[in-house]
């Protein structure tokens, strides 16, 4: 007779098999990567920003800066050291940050799924911190800024409290994008001009101009990703979220998938979140012999 922990070994094999598979997929995209250009290549165009012109009308080149000027501001004193510090923060915020992710799954999948998306976390791309917010924005909105100030599309978050009616929550998450958009403003109002003509520009780009050519575009991703939202707030099934977020992405490829790492924290949060909603409700009325009996 099977032990409780073969019989446990057993069920996860095919989940195993399969994080296997990704991670040997994953390593050696991040060995091809770092053959042709060495590691930084989407942290590149941070760092870079402010050393010649922002936008420069290459629209569709992943080399070239594409986020708002808020977020080149933010890094600014960052992107003012060496090359390899920056690109040291950006690595170990990637790597720690997927790790922290990952923790609720057991070590045997956790382990293989990180090296899975190592190519993301020497990359220097935003998608792991995007990730995060999506698992710590749900009791902070205000976090939502970093998504609709940098790619834009996938901050679904404040769909997620429209839906479910925490307006309180919309206001925060809003409030925060806007005030940091004016103050940014304020600070480059050329910037920001030039960044709404670079986005006019980025909208006219043909299906597939940059990530997976087979993947339909944009504008009929999104639509999709909402329904998603929304049916997952209305069912309460929070790791619908993510997913809506890789959907939701202007440009598909292999590091947006690195979106989905949130659901295990995100799955592990529902339990908590319903036993502190328990604690939290009215005490159940006692029952009583005397009450009327009901239809």
């Amino acid at each position: 007779m099977e032990s409780r922990a073969e019989v446990d070994l057993r069920r996860r094999l095919p989940a195993l098999a399969l994080c296997m598979l990704l991670a040997g997929v994953g390593l050696i995209e991040t060995w091809a990567h770092l053959e042709q250009g060495g590691p930084g290549w989407d942290a590149w165009a941070y760092w870079d920003a402010w050393r010649g012109a922002m936008y420069d009308g290459s629209v569709g080149d992943p080399g070239h800066y594409l986020y708002s000027p808020a977020f080149a501001q933010v890094v600014w004193p960052l992107a003012q050291t060496t090359w390899p510090l920056f690109l040291g923060v950006f690595i170990a915020i990637n790597a720690v940050g997927l790790a922290w992710l990952l923790r609720p799954l057991p070590l045997s999948l956790a382990v293989p799924l990180w090296l899975a998306a190592s190519q993301e976390i020497v990359s220097g791309n935003i998608f792991i911190p995007m990730a995060i917010v999506a698992v710590l924005g749900m009791r902070r909105p205000h976090l939502w800024a970093f998504v609709a100030l940098t790619k834009i599309t996938p901050a679904l978050g404040p769909v997620w409290f429209a839906v479910r009616r925490e307006w309180t929550a919309v206001a925060q998450a809003a409030a925060t994008t806007l005030a940091v958009a004016v103050v940014s403003y304020v600070a480059a109002p050329g910037l920001w001009h030039q960044w709404f003509t670079f986005l006019v520009d980025q909208a006219r780009l043909s299906d597939g101009a940059i990530g997976y050519e087979f993947i339909p575009g944009p504008i009929y991703r999104i639509p999709v990703a909402l329904l998603l939202v929304v049916w997952g707030a209305r069912t309460n099934r929070v790791w619908v979220l993510p997913l809506a977020m890789v959907l939701a992405t202007p440009f598909i490829w292999n590091g947006s998938f690195t979106l989905l790492a949130a659901i295990p924290r995100l799955r592990a949060a529902r339990p908590r979140a319903a036993r502190r909603d328990r604690a939290d409700g009215p005490p159940a009325t006692p029952p009583s012999s005397t009450a009327a009996p009901t239809g």
